[in-house]
């Protein structure tokens, strides 16, 4: 499932005040304005110092040295702090930084009063990187409360603003390294050793259908339960989430400018989706996400989400899995026999898991990569995927060391650009498709 990716980009209005600055009409700030503002300026740079400080200590994993950066009388946020770095340790870490933006939200007159007259909330952009994953880094905006205490500011809270966890501010974590899988979580370590050798074998199906112009490593997160994934997700309830056994997540394509590369998506786990599983459903589900993770390294855009999830799920029950459609989509097909079959390609809001059932709508999308694959051949689907996100195969149309390309196509032009039928006709043949398996399975 490719999941609301997490909005890294966004354009924010203001008003623009406009106003004639000469010399004999033009203010000078007042003493306590400059006073204000160099106020602000040397908390600031102070909070600046620390965060560095922070940034070496969990690079060298340092527990005690995370722990000297945050408010002795904030016990509890001291605590999580503690397993946070200790799972941190466990985790090779490539690189991590903070960046101050300036001022967050305000503190309420409750915690004012809890914290002191100078505690603040500072907005902070926390940047890292996987070794051996992370071209680029990864980004997340947080919320950091930050207090005085004999003259020193120190770390009390990162709950007085914004901000999405990542899986190692859950609770501790623990780490297992596949050949090509890095599976990091607070479920139990054999659920992660299970993803990491899944995981591998996953990479392997994606390298034969869609090439290796992709990092070929793999990131997994797997929290200790779904309300945990809820809160990984940015969400404040489960709704939905029992549908879903896992997910993609990274970084916002949704403005389709070129050269939107070298993020590496996440995977995130549902363990309670997993529990329903057998051996050959969890490989399935982590071959489809890996199948994400590749597409969208390098792309600037989202393929449309049917094309997406459709293409995912052919690679994933191809190779060892190949999965007939009279056992994968019983259910569509027998819809289609009683005449309650599909008449479009499913939209967006047919995916969604907190408005409906989602298995008609992943099947649908599956036979659709079908039949652009058995009528028009694999190499043209991987061109309508490539095409429609935004990346260039190389010379002899392999993916192998394919880069960003030009700006995604939209599937209305990409269809006939690369089948060479409109967009009208390719549903038209896949619901044929639809109706000759319906009567084969039946």
């Amino acid at each position: 499932m490719l999941a609301a990716v997490l909005g890294a980009s966004g354009c924010q209005g203001g008003a623009v005040l406009e106003a004639s600055a000469t010399a004999s009409t033009a203010t000078a700030p007042t003493s306590t304005a400059r006073a204000a503002a160099a106020t602000t300026a040397e908390r600031e740079d102070a909070l600046r110092q620390l965060l560095d400080e922070r940034a070496s200590a969990v690079l060298a994993g340092d527990v005690e040295g995370v722990l000297a950066t945050t408010d002795p009388a904030a016990t509890a946020f001291r605590e999580r702090q503690a397993d946070t770095a200790r799972g941190l340790a466990r985790v090779p870490l490539g690189s991590w930084s903070y960046e101050v933006q300036g001022e967050g939200p305000g503190l309420g007159d409750g915690r004012r009063a809890e914290l002191g007259p100078d505690a603040w909330v500072a907005d902070v952009v926390l940047s890292y990187r996987v070794a051996g994953v992370d071209p680029v880094d990864q980004r997340r905006q947080q919320s950091l409360t930050v207090v005085r205490r004999d003259g020193r500011w120190l770390l009390a809270g990162d709950a007085d603003g914004p901000g999405r966890p990542d899986v190692w501010d859950l609770g501790p974590v623990d780490v297992v390294e596949g050949r090509r899988t890095l599976v990091v979580g607070t479920a139990e370590r054999a659920v992660l050793e299970q993803q990491a050798a899944l995981g591998d074998a996953a990479a392997e199906r994606v390298d034969a259908v869609w090439g290796t112009g992709w990092p070929r490593r793999t990131v997994v997160l797997v929290p200790a339960d779904q309300s945990q994934l809820a809160r990984l997700l940015g969400r404040d309830d489960e709704t939905g989430l029992a549908q879903v056994a896992a997910l993609t997540t990274g970084v916002d394509r949704s403005s389709g400018a070129p050269g939107a590369a070298g993020a590496v998506d996440r995977v995130l786990v549902n363990p309670a989706g997993l529990e329903v599983l057998g051996d050959l459903g969890r490989a399935v589900v982590l071959t489809h996400e890996t199948t994400h993770v590749a597409v969208r390294a390098g792309a600037a855009a989202d393929p449309p989400l049917w094309l997406s999830e459709g293409f995912a799920d052919l690679v994933a029950y191809s190779g060892e899995a190949d999965l007939p459609p009279r056992v994968v989509a019983q259910d569509l097909l027998a819809d289609v026999r009683a005449g309650r079959g599909p008449s479009g390609l499913p939209d967006e809001t047919a995916f969604d898991a907190a408005r409906e059932d989602i298995a008609p709508a992943y099947s649908s999308a599956w036979l659709a990569a079908r039949t652009v694959e058995q009528r028009y051949g694999r190499p043209a689907l991987l061109e309508l995927v490539r095409t429609t996100s935004g990346r260039t195969p190389v010379e002899g149309g392999s993916d192998r060391g394919a880069e960003p390309g030009a700006a995604p196509v939209p599937l209305a032009q990409a269809v006939p650009q690369v089948l060479g039928v409109d967009l009208a006709v390719l549903e038209q043949q896949w619901l044929e498709d639809l109706a000759v398996l319906a009567g084969e399975a039946g």
